[in-house]
């Protein structure tokens, strides 16, 4: 890049480069999208033109554009139209209700009432609301209201009809249905049970594309420059998203997974096109092939090797038989795709490790990056698997704050304190990527590398208190290794000459940030392939 000159020039304030020696530099350029020098002061403004853009950072921290290696890109988005059961005041059954009759009397019969994040056991009924509880105040609207954790849908009966299902289904495999006292459907799904009515429940084109645009504003204003998209935006939501990209209203970049929950998922069947990870560029690529194979961390829903602690009865939801994961995991690997897979409790760990193992042990690849997307009960005989396999874990630091007290009271403290064990597993070689699973929960980055550092529950515990890491670790958590994540470390990631100009200047100088006020420390510009895309 010998003799270019820059577009944008940075100085004035520590550049965190997030190299391998984590080194800090005083001053870094632009030119065409690019880095093209990262050093001292003198050096890189010597690289100066007329027309060169040049930004104090006034004793600010410049960083890498942040990476969220497992997301729901367009959920963040969708959020914003949903009741948000997270808002101050929505505590109980009765104020969900109260909303969903206030959006009844305003929205035309027949549209669709939607409420995101609640919580049962903070609700003040310590239950899942019901159709019981909507019908009355909503009878002409379906309403679908997801748990934060995304697994637990509750529905009234507009809803169930629209979904097709008989008022006396059966539960599914990986999947069941609270129940009234004569056998009907109460108005509550778990997992696999969902499909039908997230179907009847899917936006429409229009929706999509506002969902796209409003979660791409809200990670640029974030310092949010690329994530993984974990949900699936095979079909319609990929073919949006590539119009908007080519229309410069989409600046995220995009690692797209393809989702699958069940052998006769219909996106089973891009193991035969011939696509594979890796297709696409650095705006919009295709991800890994990902297959849910449990529940959910907080719902509680996680396979569990041993009953939970608050219930000896329950030891989760699990997904699939051996042989059947075995069989898709093999096929998704035979067929030249990075493989991951949704496991947060140590039986679905376990039983992901079994399926990969034995995928590589009949079809050996080199280069392997399988992931575990959460890889949430990780004790020690299950990390040193993860070590030997060479499996990338894509973690949530940011649940702990929201979902730890749970932990600790449904899985007990032995096994909350080896949940998403980050420092364990870095310490050991292995390469963590750092995310926020947003919509579930908070998706600004800052947020995450803040619950990296304390693991910090709502009610002032510490869930593994061995397993914080320092500010240096929690950073590169959230940039360098989910470009590794992808397969993309020396595309991005990271402040080095000839990589992609993705940055995020912050509002102070992180260092002197403390800890639990990282969530809510502005980020003051962002920079995109080496232009503004968002500026305070």
């Amino acid at each position: 890049m010998a003799g270019e000159r820059a577009d944008l020039i940075f100085s004035g304030g520590p550049v965190h480069t997030v190299d391998a020696t984590n080194a800090i530099a005083e001053a870094v350029a632009v030119s065409d999208g690019r880095i093209l020098a990262v050093g001292s002061a003198a050096a890189v403004n010597a690289t100066a033109a007329p027309g060169t853009r040049h930004v104090d950072l006034r004793g600010r921290s410049l960083l890498p554009g942040f990476i969220d290696a497992h997301c729901h890109f367009s959920g963040v988005g969708a959020s914003e139209d949903a009741i948000d059961c997270k808002a101050p005041g929505m505590d109980s059954i009765a104020a969900l209700v109260e909303e969903v009759r206030r959006r009844a009397e305003r929205q035309p019969a027949g549209t669709w009432i939607r409420g995101r994040g609640y919580d049962h056991s903070k609700l003040a009924e310590r239950r899942h609301p019901n159709r019981h509880d909507f019908d009355p105040v909503a009878p002409d609207h379906p309403v679908l209201f997801t748990r934060t954790c995304g697994h637990i849908i509750a529905f009234n009966s507009k809803t169930l009809a629209l979904s097709g299902l008989p008022a006396n289904a059966p539960d599914p495999d990986g999947g069941r249905y609270d129940r009234d006292t004569d056998g009907t459907l109460l108005g509550v799904s778990y997992e696999r049970a969902n499909g039908p009515l997230v179907i009847a429940a899917q936006p429409s084109a229009d929706d999509v594309r506002r969902h796209l645009i409003a979660a791409n504003r809200a990670y640029l204003e974030s310092g949010g420059t690329s994530v993984h998209d974990a949900g699936s935006m095979a079909g319609m939501p990929i073919n949006i998203a590539t119009d908007l990209v080519a229309r410069d209203e989409l600046q995220v970049r995009i690692y797209s997974f393809v989702t699958v929950n069940a052998l006769d998922h219909p996106h089973v069947g891009i193991l035969s096109t011939g696509f594979r990870t890796g297709f696409g560029d650095a705006h919009l690529r295709i991800g890994a092939f990902k297959v849910i194979t449990d529940g959910s961390s907080s719902g509680p829903t996680a396979a569990t090797r041993d009953p939970y602690s608050s219930d000896s009865d329950d030891s989760g939801i699990a997904y699939w038989q051996q042989s059947d994961l075995d069989d898709l995991i093999g096929r998704a690997h035979r067929a030249g795709w990075q493989c991951t897979v949704h496991a947060v409790g140590d039986r679905a760990i376990e039983q992901t490790l079994d399926a990969m193992a034995r995928a590589q042990a009949e079809f050996p690849r080199e280069g392997l990056r399988h992931r575990i997307d959460h890889c949430g009960i990780t004790p020690p005989d299950l990390q040193q698997r993860v070590r030997a396999q060479g499996i990338v874990p894509a973690m949530q630091p940011a649940f702990f704050w929201e979902f730890g007290d749970g932990y600790l009271e449904n899985y007990g403290r032995h096994r909350a304190d080896v949940m998403f064990p980050a420092r364990s597993l870095l310490a050991a070689g292995v390469t963590v990527a750092g995310s926020s699973d947003a919509p579930v929960t908070d998706y600004r980055p800052l947020f995450g590398i803040e619950q990296a550092q304390t693991r910090a529950t709502l009610a002032g515990d510490v869930c593994g208190p061995d397993e914080r890491v320092d500010l240096e670790t929690a950073i590169r958590l959230h940039t360098i290794n989910g470009a590794y994540a992808s397969f993309e470390e020396r595309l991005k990631g990271s402040i080095e000459v000839g990589k992609l100009a993705d940055l995020a200047l912050l509002s102070d100088d992180i260092r002197r940030v403390p800890v639990t006020a990282l969530r809510d420390l502005p980020v003051a510009m962002t920079v995109v392939d080496g232009r503004v895309v968002h500026e305070r």
